[in-house]
């Protein structure tokens, strides 16, 4: 399907976004890409950042590959700094980057509890921080969290995640309530769960399907990665400057009953 994203007034912005060697951080990218923003690829596994670049640019905007391990704080403030260096400029951070696994809340061990709210919470605030930085220096900037259904609701096997997802919520506002004097709008998209190589073992489960669009989605399908493009490119545009620190649902319905 033929896509103009370029209504959105993003031409020639400069983002990063974490996450973005796969999956839903993967379609974002390239739909910025795709509305005339310049992107930096943040992940730890640099042979499919790279394939996620050569599709930046083959579309005609600049890619910066970066591979990060995100829940080490000093290598998110070097890899800003190399962004900003690269590029002169941070308009937009998409903090998409995240760590799950379907584990029941008695068999977590404390591994699983550092490395899910590392990547999914702590890296979030302290890449908004490094940005931040950056962001007030130029006059203001756009931040958009990547939060989840399960930080609105509960579901069994996801404590963790749904605590970190439920973290990233409320940041969002706190962050967004300091912020947006200094011009820097913060807020979340919160996806519902969505098709992607990572998920399909899940949506595999026997039962699962039947109950999650028999009963959990009004749409009758799953997400797709780019079901989340036109929310992201809202909240990075001028189209979104009166809104703030909101948790937009993109979740098929399944957080209205």
């Amino acid at each position: 399907m033929s896509r103009d994203y370029h209504s959105f007034g993003l031409e020639d912005k400069v983002a990063i976004v974490t996450g973005s060697s796969q999956g839903i951080g993967r379609s974002l990218a390239i739909g910025l890409a795709e509305a005339g923003v310049d992107v930096a690829l943040v992940s730890r596994t640099q042979s499919a950042l790279e394939e996620v670049a050569s599709e930046i640019q083959a579309l005609g905007r600049r890619a910066l590959v970066r591979p990060t391990d995100l829940r080490d704080v000093s290598q998110i403030r070097s890899m800003v700094k190399q962004v900003h260096n690269s590029f002169g400029k941070i308009d937009i951070l998409v903090n998409n980057a995240a760590w799950t696994d379907t584990v029941e809340a008695l068999k977590v061990t404390e591994k699983e509890w550092d490395q899910t709210l590392d990547t999914s919470l702590k890296a979030i605030f302290f890449a908004s921080q490094a940005v931040a930085h950056i962001m007030i220096s130029q006059g203001g900037g756009k931040i958009i969290n990547i939060g989840s259904t399960f930080g609105q609701v509960a579901f069994k096997g996801r404590s963790v995640y749904a605590a970190a997802k439920a973290g990233v919520h409320h940041l969002t506002r706190a962050l967004a309530y300091e912020w947006a004097p200094k011009g820097i709008h913060v807020n979340a998209i919160a996806p519902c769960v969505t098709e992607t190589p990572t998920r399909r073992q899940l949506l595999q489960r026997p039962g699962y399907k039947e109950w999650a669009l028999g009963e959990m989605l009004p749409v009758k399908r799953w997400a797709q990665p780019e079901d989340f493009i036109g929310a992201t490119l809202f909240l990075c545009s001028s189209l979104s400057d009166m809104v703030v620190g909101h948790v937009l649902m993109v979740d098929g319905g399944w957080t209205i009953h």
